[in-house]
């Protein structure tokens, strides 16, 4: 039987991500790490966060707000 404690601990929900990681990131949109990589050099992704040499991270907001912008139709008619 459980007792109180673990059975509140089970019903707590899972935090948000304070930040992502370059894995979190091909899940998260869709696109492969590749995709991520040449979006970085074109200057056409959110600018990520270095912890260290190795490591890099990407505000979650940041990412919110590019996937937006992503989804915006253009102004020019397609075909044109």
């Amino acid at each position: 039987m459980m007792n109180q404690a673990s059975q509140q601990h089970e019903r707590m929900p899972t935090p948000p991500k304070l930040m992502y990681r370059m894995a979190d990131l091909p899940g998260i949109l869709g696109i492969s790490r590749a995709e991520i990589y040449r979006k970085i050099k074109a200057g056409n992704f959110p600018k990520g966060v270095p912890l260290s040499p190795q490591v890099v991270v990407w505000n979650p907001d940041e990412i919110r707000h590019w996937v937006k912008k992503q989804l915006v139709p253009s102004d020019v008619p397609p075909g044109e």
